[in-house]
């Protein structure tokens, strides 16, 4: 099979073995692979080492099975919960699954079992989650980010009326802005680039670019400021900005993934009764409400990836990953052939 392998801090396509299933496995044929900030994280500071696949937001074909397997059969079609919880330590039976960490560090594509940055993959029958047939592949990769955003506007408590800001409106951004104006909140957000405050009036959210004194707009618009602010920039010093957006008693959501210290004032948060709440992953629960929220479009996401591209762009695509404009959700199709 190819397969994209990280080979000194670059990709490059490679004809691999292919991958044979074990007793309570399959192996899919992958057919859409997202890629989000984790990914590029992963490759721009070369976390893993040589040889890795990347890719852990992905939806395939079933091509083999395991002897043991009966539930599942060649053809079923089915998008992939990557992370592997153990289901028996405190916080998988807490009901805190999403921190669990064996699981989070076995994810597959990001440390673990090898992803979906290939034309096959063997995933154990667990992690396997059924797609309706009128589903496209497209839409079953962003599955796993929907479920991220589903955790994180749980953590956020949002309820019909509760007014939202967020900061950031990349993919999980507005994703967190999709689901909660799904469940009553009045949302607004903010993005430096104009391309994205685009994508989300588009989608029918509130938005405004940097240069149009967004935060003044939102609290007034919010009538003092938002009960819940998103951060999902990933940069940190918007962490401290979120707190000043938000009303006083407001809380402040962390949503995306933060790899340098952050400046903050304790006393600011303290004095005006600010929580701050971190979300990491999803639960299965999660994982399984997002999927159905996606197949009965409660939350619309096909116009996230208006394309797809094929494995031998890999690096193309991860080179302008911070600078391309045409689509909210960047995709990879394994099954596509460049044309010779």
């Amino acid at each position: 099979m190819r397969a994209a392998i990280l080979s000194q801090g670059r990709f490059t396509v490679e004809t691999v073995p292919d991958p044979t299933p074990g007793p309570s496995t399959v192996v899919l044929a992958v057919s859409a692979c997202g890629l989000c900030g984790t990914d590029h994280s992963i490759y721009s500071t070369r976390l893993l080492p040589d040889g890795a696949i990347l890719g852990h937001e992905f939806a395939g074909t079933v091509v083999e099975v395991g002897q043991s397997v009966r539930e599942w059969a060649v053809g079923d079609r089915v998008a992939v919960v990557p992370i592997p919880y153990c289901g028996h330590c405190e916080l998988c039976r807490t009901g805190k699954q999403n921190l669990c960490a064996t699981g989070l560090g076995a994810m597959m594509g990001c440390g673990g079992a090898p992803g979906g940055l290939a034309e096959l993959v063997c995933v154990p029958t667990a992690s396997l989650r059924r797609l309706p047939a009128a589903l496209e592949p497209p839409r079953g990769a962003l599955v796993e980010p929907l479920a991220v955003a589903w955790h994180a506007v749980k953590v956020a408590g949002i309820q019909p009326g509760t007014r939202v800001g967020v900061i950031g409106l990349g993919p999980l951004g507005l994703f967190c802005g999709m689901i909660a104006r799904q469940k009553g909140a009045l949302v607004f957000g903010t993005d430096a680039r104009a391309h994205r405050v685009g994508w989300a009036h588009d989608l029918g959210l509130g938005a405004f670019a940097s240069d149009d004194r967004p935060d003044e707009y939102i609290r007034d618009l919010t009538h003092g400021g938002p009960d819940v602010v998103f951060e999902a920039s990933g940069k940190p010093e918007s962490i401290e900005r979120a707190a000043h957006l938000a009303r006083t008693g407001g809380r402040v959501v962390l949503v995306a993934s933060y790899h340098t210290p952050a400046e903050m004032t304790p006393g600011h948060w303290f004095n005006r009764g600010i929580a701050l709440l971190p979300s990491i992953a999803y639960t299965r629960e999660d994982f399984d409400e997002a999927l159905e929220a996606i197949t009965n479009r409660r939350v619309d996401v096909a116009s996230l990836a208006r394309r797809t591209h094929p494995l031998e762009e890999v690096q193309k695509v991860f080179d302008s990953f911070s600078t391309q404009t045409e689509t909210a959700k960047l995709v990879i199709d394994p099954s596509r052939k460049t044309p010779q």
